[in-house]
């Protein structure tokens, strides 16, 4: 594992880069300072640059906030969401045996419709579902869950999650609860879930069709967890942003909050998830 301080140091070592969204181009408000300007220079020289992202909303989405926040759509080839992968496998089919009737868990916010038309779902209460679709996170905590998680689990209901991630970075800094802390919850109870997204190897596969190939790929993100792990497993290169969800974690592993976070100091945080990053650094940035 090796501290870069810009892409720069790498730039002629891989033909494509497989960026995360959130930590990495913007945290739901503007982008990054240095964000804007990373890109071009990937496309300067001509990279192929794709955003993999656990949204479970659809790359259409995801090209509007990119928008919204200040990145063009020339700056990149596409977006896949997890919410892409798992509407594709179910109009492929892989989930007709759970029914049509699902208790959903979502944001609140009116998109919910999107999803449960896409999917071809309609939505029921716990008694009469056929099974959970967990696509967001509307009440506060994963203990305002636990009834119809004991309720589900009761009746044997398997959950198809469409963003894996546990939590996710505020414009404010701070993390929100994401709807894999649920997912986790129900897994942890011995229920059955199907994940989509990041770290699954499926994903990756896409991403790979979708840009027509690639000979060497680096995935850039800030989680170990997602962003990491599906490196690992893809069998590609990997840059982790210490300034993301983990930076807590990391500073609280420094004797100085204004030390520089050694390979060590990453190392030690890397194993606690069993992932192994590549290369590190502190921002997305040239240099």
């Amino acid at each position: 594992m090796k501290m870069i301080s810009g892409l720069k140091d790498i730039i002629n070592e891989f033909d494509t880069f497989i960026l995360d969204q959130w930590g990495v181009l913007h945290n739901g408000g503007d982008a990054f300072p240095k964000a804007i300007e990373t890109l071009a220079f990937l496309k300067q020289h001509g990279k192929k640059v794709v955003i993999l992202s656990n949204s479970g909303n659809t790359h259409h989405f995801s090209y509007q906030r990119l928008t919204d926040s200040g990145i063009s759509r020339d700056l990149y080839i596409d977006v896949l969401t997890s919410g892409d992968h798992m509407r594709h496998n179910f109009n492929q089919g892989k989930f007709a045996h759970l029914g049509s009737h699902a208790l959903v868990f979502g944001w609140g916010d009116g998109i919910n419709g999107t999803v449960l038309e896409d999917c071809g779902l309609t939505s029921v209460g716990i008694e009469d579902a056929s099974f959970i679709m967990c696509y967001g996170v509307e009440r506060g905590t994963v203990a305002e869950y636990q009834a119809d998680l004991d309720i589900a689990y009761a009746r044997g209901l398997e959950m198809v999650v469409s963003n894996p991630d546990l939590v996710a970075m505020s414009p404010d800094g701070g993390l929100k609860l994401c709807p894999g802390s649920i997912a986790n919850a129900y897994a942890e109870m011995g229920g059955k879930v199907h994940w989509h997204g990041k770290p699954q190897a499926e994903v990756y596969d896409m991403c790979r069709t979708l840009l027509g190939g690639w000979e060497h790929a680096i995935a850039v993100g800030d989680s170990l967890e997602h962003d990491i792990r599906g490196a690992n497993i893809a069998g590609i290169a990997s840059l982790f942003l210490t300034t993301g969800i983990h930076a807590d974690e990391l500073n609280e592993k420094v004797a100085n909050k204004d030390d520089v976070i050694a390979a060590s100091v990453v190392a030690d945080l890397s194993r606690e998830f069993d992932v192994l990053p590549s290369h590190y650094i502190d921002w997305f940035k040239v240099d």
